[in-house]
Order: structure tokens, then sequence, then C-alpha cells
């Protein structure tokens, strides 16, 4: 079954604070520790990532490139600073359509996460989607790409964090 990272962090209150460099857990009620620092290398000259994920991530574009799928990177390693850029916009679009300036802020921690709780500070994290069809949205699981993903990408150490249908459970 699923567990709500509530429960986990309840559960598990200092996985934040493994010594395994993957198991950091980096999310709305765990935000990323002060003083974490990652060593960030350039995947195909073009995202950054923790260069420790540089051989299980090549391994993975291969392998679904070997299925004939296409799948493209769309955004990898992000500063905090880049994040309250990222969430700033997204405020401003809610505060446009009419929401106060406190419910534009919730309304947008539902689609991007707040500065300093995002899992692409990690450089662990990356947007993985179909060159034919680029938008972060539901129908992307309905890209080949996607599936072929769903169903493997746990093969090369990776999951996807946030599928369709489980805001419930990760707030995301």
């Amino acid at each position: 079954g699923l567990i709500s990272d509530k429960t986990v962090g309840k559960i598990f209150p200092t996985v934040t604070q493994a010594q395994d460099w993957n198991l950091i857990l980096v999310n709305p009620w765990n935000p990323l520790l002060s003083g974490h620092e990652v060593t960030l290398e350039y995947f195909n000259s073009s995202h950054r990532v923790d260069g420790r994920i540089i051989d299980d991530l090549q391994a993975m574009m291969d392998g679904a490139r070997s299925a004939g799928l296409d799948p493209v990177i769309c955004s990898s390693y992000r500063t905090v600073d880049t994040q309250k850029r990222l969430f700033a916009a997204q405020v401003a679009k809610f505060v446009e359509q009419g929401y106060s300036l406190e419910a534009a802020e919730e309304r947008a921690a539902m689609e991007v996460a707040v500065p300093g709780t995002s899992e692409h500070h990690t450089g662990l994290a990356l947007d993985i989607v179909a060159r034919s069809y680029q938008m972060l949205d539901k129908n992307q699981e309905n890209t080949a790409e996607q599936k072929w993903l769903m169903e493997n990408s746990w093969r090369y150490g990776f999951i996807l964090r946030y599928p369709n249908g489980t805001t419930d459970i990760t707030g995301i």
C-alpha cells in the first residue's frame, strides 16, 4: 500500500538526515536541510545532476531509447533562487485570476514546490518527458515514454514521484 508523506515524517522523522545520500526526503513536510551540499555534474552537457546518478541515468535513457522511445529531460537541478522565481510566477498567475495573495500561494504550492521543498534542489530529481509531448500534465502519463519509465525506472534506481491521482498522498 501507499503511505502518506505526513505519516512517513512521523514514522521516520530523521529520514532527511540519513547518512545515505540516496535516502534524502525533500517535500512540503521535509524541507531541504540548511547546509545541504551536492556535487553537480553535467549530464549530456545540458542538465546538472548529482554526479552519483549519471551512470544510472544514462543507462535508463539508453534503455528507453533501445525500446524505440525518445525521452528528453525537461528539468533537473534547480537552485533555491530558481525555485523562488518559478513559485512567484505561479503565484502571480493565480493573483491575476482573482485569487487573494494567500489563496494564490496555497494554490501555487499544489503545483510548484515552495522554495526549499523541491526535490530538484538535491540534484536527484528530473522531469523526463516524451519529445513528442513535453507538457508536464496528466496526459504525459499516456505517452509511451512515460509508460516505459513508470514500468522500468525502478530497475535503474529511479521512481515516478508524483503519479496522477496521488495528490492526497504526496500533496503535489
